[in-house]
């Protein structure tokens, strides 16, 4: 994330290009919402930095920065642990929990394998017998 320039963000077609591991390219969607924020804080900044998301002193965030402000915000919101793979986790189960299939979550995390991807998938009882009530 903090290598990410304005420019690999296209707000048109809510969607951009991040590497992961190895170099790995997937594309990265967002909604409305974000295209929305996104636009209002790049109509905002003043900086001639090209970092997708700059600090006060209009320099690329670092990942020690990045890590400072969500370890601030997630003891605001009593979460304990962050960590970019809860992210991951987090975005996984519930695309899962919303009807996606796990080829396109595979997907969408960078995956070769769909073992790798229901690693992070975190299904409980309920969600499994109602989606069995569901489907069978």
């Amino acid at each position: 994330m903090t290598e990410l320039t304005r420019f690999d963000v296209n707000i048109s077609s809510k969607e951009c290009v991040v590497y992961g591991k190895g170099g790995k390219e997937r594309t990265v969607y967002f909604g409305d919402v974000t295209a929305m924020y996104l636009k209002e804080y790049f109509d905002k900044r003043k900086d001639g930095c090209e970092a997708l998301f700059s600090n006060r002193f209009g320099k690329p965030f670092q990942p020690d920065g990045v890590r400072v402000m969500l370890n601030k915000l997630a003891k605001v919101a009593g979460v304990k642990h962050v960590h970019p793979h809860k992210f991951r986790r987090t975005l996984a189960t519930n695309l899962a929990k919303h009807g996606m299939v796990v080829q396109e979550i595979a997907a969408i995390l960078g995956h070769d394998k769909i073992d790798t991807t229901m690693e992070y998938v975190m299904l409980d009882q309920d969600d499994t017998r109602n989606s069995y009530r569901k489907y069978a």
